[in-house]
């Protein structure tokens, strides 16, 4: 409940809905992890 009040909080301020937010971030690590993953894959 914390984390979901605080994004409706950062939300307000950016005058964005809370699953806009939250899109946002999604969008923003996944292309993260795709560039530069955490887990770096081996071929067998």
């Amino acid at each position: 409940m914390l984390v979901w009040n605080h994004l409706k909080e950062l939300a307000g301020k950016m005058g964005k809905t809370i699953y806009q937010l939250k899109h946002q971030l999604l969008s923003k690590y996944l292309v993260s992890e795709l560039k530069y993953p955490t887990i770096k894959m081996t071929v067998v």
